[in-house]
């Protein structure tokens, strides 16, 4: 095997093992972030609605086989002031394409516009938005993990075998 295409083979091993473990600490983090947002959400003593206002959005569509549109989700990033300060975080609204009049209402939205939103006191006395995580998100995190641990494991299987096999090799060539 020639040097370049065995550095090429070492850098490519050594960034799909970066893949992997980026993947492992990225599903941990998504497990354990959610778990305490949605923990202190429903440990809150002070959760209410208040109007915020539109910093700046985005609107994606879901269609379906045929090509209809199922639903759009409106991402917005807000402002909110609560006891004289002021937070920023994000919320996003699911609208059915069946939900003319709601629909009709998020499409004149526009920045500077007010929405309102659920916010929650956490346990360190901070205000934010509602947890809006899905259990497809959850288990997005969850799937993270294995699938990290799977590269992982492949690639340093891979490198083992390279190993094995240089020493057959170099036992082959020096008894020659």
């Amino acid at each position: 095997m020639s040097k370049l295409k065995e550095k090429k083979d070492i850098k490519m091993t050594i960034f799909i093992i970066v893949v992997g473990v980026s993947l492992i600490v990225a599903g941990i983090y998504g497990v354990v972030s959610s778990k305490i947002e949605s923990r202190d959400y429903k440990n809150s003593t002070d959760i209410q609605k208040i109007p915020a206002v539109i910093i700046d959005f985005s609107t994606s569509n879901s269609k379906d086989d045929s090509g209809d549109v199922k639903y759009t989700t409106y991402k917005f990033k807000v402002s909110y002031v609560i006891d004289g300060k002021t937070y920023k975080g994000k919320c996003e609204e699911r609208v059915w394409s069946s939900d003319y009049s709601k629909k009709y209402a998020y499409d004149k939205l526009r920045k500077g516009d007010t929405i309102d939103v659920e916010i929650y006191k956490t346990s360190k006395g901070e205000y934010k938005i509602s947890p809006e995580g899905s259990p497809v998100d959850f288990l997005l995190y969850c799937a993270a993990i294995p699938g990290g641990i799977f590269l992982v494991v492949i690639m340093i299987c891979d490198v083992a075998k390279d190993k094995r096999r240089k020493k057959s090799e170099n036992e082959i060539t020096s008894k020659q």
